[in-house]
């Protein structure tokens, strides 16, 4: 069961996670950012980055993420007005590039999907 929105998430044992639409904020003792937990708290913040992430996907970013998974790279670019992503699938091949969240070449994801 989900908490209502807006109260506290706690994540990890001594840490809580406030989430809203724009941001992510989380508290952490100094117990937590001690040597003997710093792996684990590596691991625990990119998992809830990639999860806010995968969560808040545009339409078009959704159905490549579903159909292929996670890019082996990502590249975010900020042209004048726009935000533009290009997501890497193999190491020396041609992106997927998306626009303001929209897929730029549909081909390329559909030949991407008959390599699978």
């Amino acid at each position: 069961m989900d908490p209502p929105p807006g109260a506290p998430v706690v994540v990890g044992p001594s840490q809580i996670l406030y989430m809203d639409a724009d941001s992510v904020y989380y508290l952490r003792s100094q117990e937590w950012l001690s040597a003997n937990v710093k792996y684990q708290e590596k691991l625990l913040l990119r998992g809830l980055r990639l999860r806010y992430w995968s969560e808040h996907l545009p339409p078009d970013m959704r159905l490549v993420f579903d159909a292929l998974g996670y890019p082996t790279s990502r590249v975010l670019l900020t042209p004048v007005g726009h935000t533009e992503e290009w997501w890497y699938y193999k190491l020396l091949g041609p992106p997927l590039r998306f626009r303001d969240g929209i897929l730029l070449n549909p081909d390329r994801f559909e030949g991407y999907l008959a390599q699978r």
